[in-house]
Formats: structure tokens, sequence, C-alpha cells
């Protein structure tokens, strides 16, 4: 079950990289052809060109998604990710449409190659985006001993995020420091050390 969970999520990802990377491509390596073909190398064509090697590059990382699914970067990044999800799925104890907490691990309800374990979990803040000073993007991000994860809460406000989900996280997560600060973000670099030293062993 957690494997399957896994495989698709990863093969829903790489489909997801391979479409923008095709679009991409046809799109921004069209235009360069175009302006190129007519004698016309301006800057905007050279800008062109270089997203299209971006999208080549993304359509590539898409195709070895479907094709050896096993050796994906959330597979790789995480070798007991299978044996995690595993368990995790198999022992839900609370589910909403942002996160799901189980016995010993929570992850990103929408993402299940977010799942960690809740003693993990060091360092959780809210991340925004914006353009001309409005908020176009809003995600609550947790950092791991595994990496970091996130899940969107651009419809959410500050203080709904504040009592649906991070209070989750503080109730769950006893080694979690909450908020992005430098303090924090040393707290976060010390454990990862730390639990890097233990599984070394």
């Amino acid at each position: 079950m957690g494997k399957e969970i896994i495989m698709n999520e990863v093969l829903k990802q790489a489909k997801i990289m391979l479409a923008a990377g095709i679009i991409g491509f046809l799109l921004t390596g069209g235009y360069a052809l175009f302006n190129i073909m007519n004698g016309n190398i301006s800057s905007l064509a050279m800008l062109c060109i270089v997203l299209a090697v971006i999208s080549i590059v993304c359509a590539g990382m898409g195709i070895h998604g479907l094709t050896v699914p096993e050796k994906s970067f959330a597979v790789k990044s995480n070798p007991e990710i299978f044996d995690m999800a595993e368990e995790h799925f198999s022992r839900v104890t609370y589910k909403d449409e942002y996160v799901v907490i189980s016995d010993r691990m929570i992850s990103a309800a929408n993402n299940p190659t977010t799942v960690s374990y809740m003693d993990e979990v060091y360092l959780v803040y809210i991340e925004k985006n914006k353009t001309n000073f409005v908020t176009t993007g809003k995600s609550l991000v947790f950092d791991t001993a595994r990496g970091e994860h996130r899940i969107n809460v651009t419809n959410l406000s500050d203080q709904l995020i504040q009592d649906n989900i991070m209070n989750i996280f503080s109730k769950y997560c006893p080694n979690a420091a909450f908020g992005y600060s430098n303090e924090n973000l040393t707290y976060l670099q010390n454990m990862r050390i730390s639990w890097q030293q233990t599984h070394q062993r």
C-alpha cells in the first residue's frame, strides 16, 4: 500500500514535469527559432533559448521519473520512504485537506512523499511570495532531518494557518521550532548534524 502510494505520486509529478517541459520547449524554443531564422538575435530571443534548454532538462527529468520511478529524487533522498509510507498510511489517526497524521508520522495531504517522523520535524514556518507587495503564494514549510517539505496554504489567512495547521505541528512534533529566524535556522542545522551523526553509526 505505502509503496504504491509513493510510486503513484512520483509518476504524477513526473508527468507534470514532462508536460511542463514539452510545453515550455514548444513555446520558448519556437519563439527563439522564429526570431533567429529572421535574423533577430535579441536579448529576449537569447532568454528564450535558455528557457528552452531548461524545459528540455525538465522534460528529461520527467521521462526519467516515468521510466525509473524508484530512482526518483524523492526516493533517493529518503531510502526508507517505502517502509515509512507503509506504516504511515496503514495507521492514519487524523486527516484533513492539509495534513495526514499517524502514530509516529506526519505528511502533507496532497503529497505523500513528504512523510516524516514527527520527532524529526525541526522547523515550521510560513513562507510568502509577494509581487508588488501583494501576496501571490503562501506555503507552510516544515524542515525535517531528511529535507524540506511544503503545504500550499495560499487561500488561508495567517490566523487560520496558525489555528488549523501550525497548532497540529506544535501538538505532534515535540522537537519543532516555529518561525523563520537565524536562531531557529541554527537550531535546524544543529539538529540535522546530530541526526546525521546518529544515523551514520
